[in-house]
């Protein structure tokens, strides 16, 4: 890439051959950047219309198609893609939270009201994230591009 600088240690693997711990961003990805240029030119098409009898009168018609599309692959990626961080960094919450509550019943401290309390959030959280994605997936109109995308994009490491 041109300007960019990237460093010896970008990709899935760190100078010692160890897996990065942390991801990268749908920045990077082809395919995402190939769906947003998609979106961009069928968007541009369906804006300003080509002039008649240029090269690109002939796509006129299937602009408004390709920018549902390519804009439905580039919503599931991204709630794919923030889907697996939020994962992981629930995962983290959950351990630590675990090993808290472990050395609390070691040492003989009433733990009960702390595991009532991660019990009730963890409801809590499940249910927001159950609402916020019926509210993303009802928003995208093609949910075959988008699954596309949320799979690409969870994929993303």
């Amino acid at each position: 890439m041109i300007g960019i600088h990237r460093g010896d240690n970008e990709g899935p693997l760190n100078k010692d051959g160890r897996r990065r711990l942390r991801s990268r961003s749908p920045l990077t990805s082809k395919a995402f950047l190939g769906a947003g240029a998609a979106l961009a030119g069928s968007g541009g098409l369906v804006m300003t219309g080509p002039d008649a009898g240029s090269a690109a009168a002939w796509l006129q018609p299937y602009a408004p198609a390709a920018a549902t599309l390519s804009a439905s692959f580039l919503g599931g990626y991204l709630i794919g893609w923030g889907a697996k961080r939020t994962l992981r960094v629930t995962a983290i919450v959950a351990a630590v939270a675990i090993a808290v509550i472990g050395l609390l019943a070691k040492f003989g401290v009433d733990a009960g009201g702390a595991e009532a309390w991660i019990q009730s959030s963890v409801g809590w959280v499940g249910e927001q994230l159950d609402d916020a994605q019926q509210y993303l997936t009802a928003l995208l109109p093609s949910a075959a591009s988008a699954g596309t995308g949320g799979v690409l994009g969870f994929r993303r490491t």
